[in-house]
C-alpha cells in the first residue's frame, strides 16, 4: 500500500493525483492522505474532488495524520520525499517506501497516461459568463498571460521579471498573427502598466476569486497559446490546453534557489 500526501494548490494536487494515477496503473494500491489540509490552511484546501469530480480511496480519516506519520518516521523511515533536489526521480515507482510527499512537477511520471488524465481534469461547474469568454478565446488568436507576484512575494519566492514578460510577447507577435491577450495576475496594477507599455491587444482576467479561482486554469487552457509565469497553476492551464498547434512559452530558470528543477515540456519554448 502507498500513500500520496496531498499539500499545495490546486496545481500541485494535480501532479501529485496525475502520480497516483501512474501508480495505480501500474498495478499499485494507492490512497490519498489528505489530511494535510486539516493543520495548514493553503489556498483554498483540497479541491479535485470539487473541480474535476475526481473521488479516490481516502486514507482513514481517524487514523494516523500527517504530524503523526512525521513523527514515526523518525523512528522507522517510511517517507520518500522529493523536496531536497525537486528532481525526476524514477525510483518514486519502484520505492518500497509507503509515505508519498512532494509536489511531482515533472511529466515525465505519468507521460504514458496523458490521455487518461487529459479525461479526467475536465472542469465542472464553469459558469455562462466563464463559458462565453471560453468560446470567444476560441474565435481569435488568444495568448493566456500568467503573471504571478503577490504570494510569491510574501513568501521569498522566484519572481519572473518584466524582461521576460517582454520577450515572450515578441516571440509571440513573430509567429502568431494579430495576438489577444488574456492576462491573468494577482497583481492588476502592475499587469495593465506592463500591457500598456508594449502596446500589445488585451484584457485583464479578474473575476475569478477564491473557490472560482480554478476558473481561470480552465480559461487558460482554451486560448490557443500560453505564456506561463512558473506556476503549477499556469502550467497546468498550458498543458490541458489542446490546441494542436499551440506556443507555450516558460521560463527558463523556474526557481533560482533550486537551478535543477526543469518542470517545463519539451516541446516548449524556454525564455
Amino acid at each position: 500500500m502507498k500513500h500520496i500526501i496531498f499539500t499545495g494548490g490546486l496545481g500541485n494536487q494535480m501532479f501529485q493525483y496525475a502520480l497516483l494515477l501512474s501508480l495505480k496503473n501500474q498495478g499499485f494500491e494507492v490512497k490519498e492522505d489528505i489530511s494535510y489540509y486539516d493543520f495548514f490552511k493553503m489556498h483554498n484546501g483540497y479541491e479535485l474532488e470539487r473541480v474535476f469530480g475526481i473521488k479516490e480511496q481516502l486514507v482513514n480519516k481517524q487514523g494516523m495524520h500527517m504530524l503523526w506519520l512525521r513523527a514515526l518516521n523518525k523512528v522507522r523511515p517510511s517517507f520518500l520525499y522529493e523536496f531536497d533536489k525537486y528532481c525526476y526521480n524514477e525510483n518514486v515507482i519502484c520505492s518500497p517506501k509507503c509515505y508519498i510527499f512532494g509536489y511531482w512537477q515533472d511529466e515525465r511520471y505519468f507521460g504514458e497516461n496523458k490521455d487518461e488524465i487529459k479525461r479526467l481534469f475536465s472542469f465542472r461547474g464553469i459558469d455562462a459568463y466563464n463559458g462565453t469568454l471560453a468560446k470567444e478565446m476560441q474565435t481569435c488568436n488568444s495568448v493566456s498571460l500568467h503573471i504571478r507576484r503577490g504570494d510569491y512575494a510574501a513568501f521569498g519566492m522566484t519572481i519572473i521579471n518584466e524582461e521576460y514578460y517582454k520577450k515572450a510577447i515578441e516571440k509571440i507577435n513573430s509567429k502568431v498573427n494579430k495576438p489577444v491577450y488574456y492576462i491573468f495576475s494577482d497583481d492588476i496594477e502592475f499587469s495593465k502598466k506592463m500591457a500598456d507599455n508594449l502596446g500589445i491587444i488585451y484584457h485583464i482576467i479578474s473575476h475569478n476569486r477564491g473557490m472560482d479561482s480554478y476558473k481561470d486554469m480552465y480559461l487558460m487552457s482554451n486560448c490557443k497559446h500560453n505564456i506561463i509565469a512558473n506556476s503549477s497553476f499556469s502550467w497546468w492551464g498550458a498543458w490541458l490546453n489542446g490546441n494542436k498547434e499551440k506556443i507555450v512559452i516558460a521560463p527558463q530558470i523556474w526557481d533560482t534557489k533550486k537551478t535543477s528543477f526543469h518542470p517545463q515540456c519539451k516541446d516548449w519554448i524556454l525564455l
